[in-house]
């Protein structure tokens, strides 16, 4: 009996003719003039009558307001969670229904961020969902918004409070104006060395590694522009008399810093002083391991990485002494700069300029490509848990991204 062996294209051949054709998500046929009022069942589920025209569940950009202690990824971890435990919810179906990918069978949602922010660090981080995901290149170069404290006098290893003590420098010599006077040399185009304590590789390893293994660097860290676009004094020596009483105010209640020589400040406006819910968003985040999360999930803790080692030197906490000797120099700043930029390295700078040494002691992010804190568009971690409350912001936020790219098509480039 004579075997016939199939060439390769016949194979082909025979398996396209067996194909089903490819059936659309939404239905192209006309509806009868009979139920013409009556709108078409979407296989995305229900959706809701203030939606937008071209609408798409769970499909965009919106912002997270991460606190301190957890990575940028752990957002992203929190919602494909809390997805994955309500596939039968219609906002995650249709998401999944958009989705022809290997990752959605298994009833993942695409997701992603738009640039790390560091994990001892808190505020706006970008992400996105769906085709929103695309778009998320366009972020990690775009410019943000910190607002920073810092402290003269103290200098550490990572060049913020995790770090171990290096050297101390004088203040008594330090005033507000020359400060202020100091600031405005490093507004423009500078010259910026990454920390040693960084992300950045060399010959394949981590700058932190290199530190933390005590292996010396196979060549010296290269310098980089940055560009600072704004630098504005928020206050000085927790003193905020001459500065702005919005921002003075804003520090504490509203963006979480807390005051070294006195409590947090708690609103006046605020029903319930004594109770934990009156204090700011960004501090109640941080109690508890679980964040106040309900829907299960444990995020990883990152903590301080100087707990675990040995030689470790912790920074003094400052005392309420009025010499500055002892306590140094707090003050506060709102930096707009370039992708790229570390503060960090800018306030080690700022402190060289005035003749001393210094670090960062908190960072917030406020604001980054348009997504800014306290926005419509800009959840907290705890939100994050509500699928609804996923969707809504992602709406806002598209829309922030719409009157972005139409400014940059009117201007011809985009804007810092």
């Amino acid at each position: 009996m004579a075997i016939r062996i199939r060439l390769p294209w016949e194979v082909a051949t025979r398996a396209r003719v067996s194909l089903r054709p490819y059936q659309c998500l939404y239905s192209t046929k006309p509806s009868s003039p009979a139920h013409s009022n009556t709108p078409a069942a979407s296989p995305l589920g229900p959706v809701e009558p203030s939606a937008p025209p071209g609408y798409l569940p769970l499909t965009g950009l919106f912002a997270v307001n991460k606190p301190a202690e957890i990575s940028s990824t752990t957002i992203l971890d929190l919602i494909q969670y809390v997805c994955q435990r309500n596939k039968t919810h219609p906002l995650v179906k249709g998401a999944l229904a958009l989705d022809n990918s290997k990752r959605a069978k298994r009833g993942l949602v695409k997701i992603g961020h738009g640039g790390t922010l560091d994990p001892l660090a808190r505020g706006v981080v970008v992400v996105g969902m769906g085709s929103g995901c695309k778009k998320l290149h366009n972020m990690s170069g775009s410019s943000k918004v910190y607002i920073a404290e810092a402290r003269l006098g103290i200098s550490s290893t990572t060049l913020d409070n995790t770090g171990s003590l290096v050297a101390r420098g004088p203040t008594e010599h330090i005033t507000q104006e020359k400060l202020a006077k100091a600031l405005q040399k490093f507004i423009g185009e500078i010259s910026q060395v990454p920390p040693l304590y960084s992300a950045l590789s060399m010959d394949g390893k981590r700058l932190y590694e290199y530190a933390r293994e005590g292996i010396p660097l196979p060549r010296e860290i290269p310098s980089r522009k940055v560009n600072i676009y704004g630098l504005d004094l928020l206050s000085f020596d927790s003193s905020t008399e001459t500065m702005d009483p919005q921002d003075s105010a804003q520090l504490y209640s509203r963006y979480g810093f807390k005051s070294w020589k006195q409590p947090i400040v708690i609103p006046a406006s605020s029903p319930s002083s004594s109770s934990s819910s009156s204090l700011p968003s960004t501090l109640i985040s941080t109690i508890g391991p679980s964040f106040g999360l309900k829907c299960g999930y444990r995020p990883k803790i990152i903590s301080d990485p100087g707990l675990s080692d040995p030689d470790h030197i912790p920074i003094p906490p400052p005392s309420h002494s009025d010499d500055k000797s002892v306590y140094g120099v707090f003050f506060h700043i709102r930096v707009h700069c370039s992708s790229g930029t570390y503060i960090r390295t800018l306030i080690a700078d700022i402190a060289a300029e005035l003749g001393t040494v210094g670090h960062m002691t908190d960072l917030l992010r406020v604001e980054q490509s348009g997504y800014k804190l306290n926005d419509t568009a800009t959840l907290e971690f705890t939100d994050c848990e509500d699928i609804e409350k996923v969707d809504k912001a992602i709406q806002a936020g598209n829309a922030i991204w719409e009157s972005r790219v139409q400014s940059i098509g009117q201007d011809g480039e985009a804007t810092p």
